[in-house]
């Protein structure tokens, strides 16, 4: 994983280098970096998915739903941390349980 300016492995910052840590955007590190907007797409729609199932669970009175709608988005939440600890296994495993739960839900509000 790539450090970003003045970051060590360890996450502490060099003092000298505190006017360059706000620099972000696709012109720091020579290449595209379009990671980050592709993170806050992804977060901004799955929080607005899993939003509206937990949302139309509750307007029809499925407590499944809500519930199924709920655990996913726990556990995409605990994905998210994973993801921030460098941990992929965990993170895939997390993303799997979500997806299964959010089906589920999905099913539950169809049926």
């Amino acid at each position: 994983m790539r450090e970003s300016i003045g970051e060590d492995e360890y996450g502490s910052f060099d003092p000298d280098d505190l006017p360059n840590l706000n620099a972000i955007g696709p012109a720091m590190g020579g290449g595209n970096d379009f990671e980050k907007y592709a993170v806050a797409v992804i977060i901004v729609f799955g929080a607005l998915i899993i939003g509206g199932l937990m949302a139309a669970s509750m307007t029809f009175g499925h407590r499944n739903g809500f519930l199924f709608a709920l655990g996913g988005a726990t556990s995409a939440w605990i994905s998210g941390n994973a993801l921030l600890l460098d941990r992929p296994r965990i993170y895939a495993l997390f993303v799997g349980i979500a997806a299964l739960m959010l089906i589920a839900s999905t099913i539950t509000l169809v049926t």
